[in-house]
């Protein structure tokens, strides 16, 4: 049997199509994408390569991408791998269950500090092979807010994942009795958030595009991260120049103290939130003491656009406080974190505190699925 892994190029989209095709026949929901980027430099600030894994040069039987981006671990930067959409035909014939090792094998070769992010959580495929493999694991917390409780219980899936769950949520749904609990709920958690005076001085304004002043953000900010992906504005252009995106600078005093970006998504039959509309706030920054403004002025924004139900994953300590207060509930997360183990040892061995880490919903693949 020859394996082969490569980088794939638009020659191969008929393979690619046959291998997709034979992946959907099977039931497998994953696939291999067959588009393609503009040439890359190694110098791209952030840039994508796609691979795939032929069986004797001719069959494609898996593939992956690898994301390529600038990271601060401390006061140094490095270049770091995003593995991610690993998809091979282990997925339904065992004869190839080698194939999704030898895929994350290359990836190493390509970059030792490699990480994953998501995965769907630790029942999954991915995160079992890297924790057999002594990746290090944790999860990215998880944090909500109920704005419109009706349409919520009609559509929380993990509340109607049982005959039993979906009969308690549907009657308090039609008595009325789930509304009002949910409002005193939200309510009481509100009274016992402290507000921080500077909220009421914060201005935010729209924005099209990102000019030069969230350098100084990044400048300010980046001291108080000990991980974290370069947030400039190159950054934020490169992955955020989709007009989907909500894009909020605030100010304070006339200076720029942060940013936000969020979507407000009309949802189809999600898997997890059914049809409602689904506030999330996926990347965020800003000068130390403004987080919980920040995050309020967001959340008005969102609410303000019809909002049901608004979400975020955050792993940073200050802005896992500032959900908390402003009254987000910290739910369950499948949000996962995969550290290589050379990745691993720079963040357990020069990292000064982990409680500093900074990652969100805008770092690996993106806001995907939101």
């Amino acid at each position: 049997m020859d394996y082969l892994i490569r980088e794939s190029n638009q020659g191969d989209k008929d393979k690619i199509h046959d291998f997709n095709k034979e992946l959907k026949s099977n039931g497998i929901n994953y696939s291999l994408t067959s588009s393609f980027q503009k040439e890359f430099k190694e110098s791209d600030f952030i840039f994508e390569r796609k691979f795939i894994l032929t069986e004797n040069k001719i069959k494609v039987i898996g593939g992956y991408t690898l994301k390529s981006q600038w990271f601060k671990i401390n006061d140094d930067l490095f270049q770091i791998g995003y593995y991610y959409n690993p998809v091979t035909a282990g997925l339904f014939n065992k004869k190839y269950n080698i194939c999704g090792v030898l895929l994350l094998h290359d990836a190493q070769k390509k970059y030792g500090n490699l990480f994953c992010l998501g995965m769907g959580g630790y029942s999954e495929s991915l995160p079992k092979l890297l924790k057999g493999l002594n990746w290090n694991l944790q999860k990215v917390p998880f944090f909500f807010k109920v704005c419109n409780p009706y349409p919520f219980l009609k559509n929380i899936k993990y509340l109607n994942n049982t005959k039993f769950k979906s009969f308690l949520t549907t009657l308090m749904s039609n008595s009325g009795l789930g509304w009002l609990g949910i409002k005193i709920f939200f309510l009481l958690m509100s009274l016992f958030c402290i507000r921080i005076k500077k909220e009421s001085n914060i201005i935010v304004k729209e924005m099209d595009d990102f000019d030069e002043n969230v350098e100084f953000v990044w400048e300010k900010a980046k001291e108080y991260n000990s991980f974290i992906a370069v947030r400039n504005s190159e950054y934020l252009r490169t992955l955020y120049s989709n007009k989907k995106f909500i894009k909020l600078k605030f100010f304070d005093s006339g200076k720029i103290v942060g940013w936000s970006i969020s979507l407000c998504t009309q949802l189809d039959n999600h898997k997890q939130f059914g049809c409602m509309k689904l506030g999330s706030i996926v990347d965020c920054l800003s000068i130390k003491g403004y987080e919980t403004s920040i995050i309020n002025k967001t959340s008005q924004i969102l609410v303000n656009k019809g909002a049901d139900l608004i979400v975020s994953n955050q792993s940073h300590i200050f802005w896992k406080n500032a959900f908390k207060m402003n009254s987000f509930v910290n739910g369950p997360s499948n949000f996962i974190f995969a550290s290589s183990i050379a990745l691993s040892e720079k963040l357990e061995s020069n990292i000064r505190s982990k409680n500093h880490i900074h990652l969100t919903r805008g770092d690996g693949d993106g806001p995907i699925n939101l």
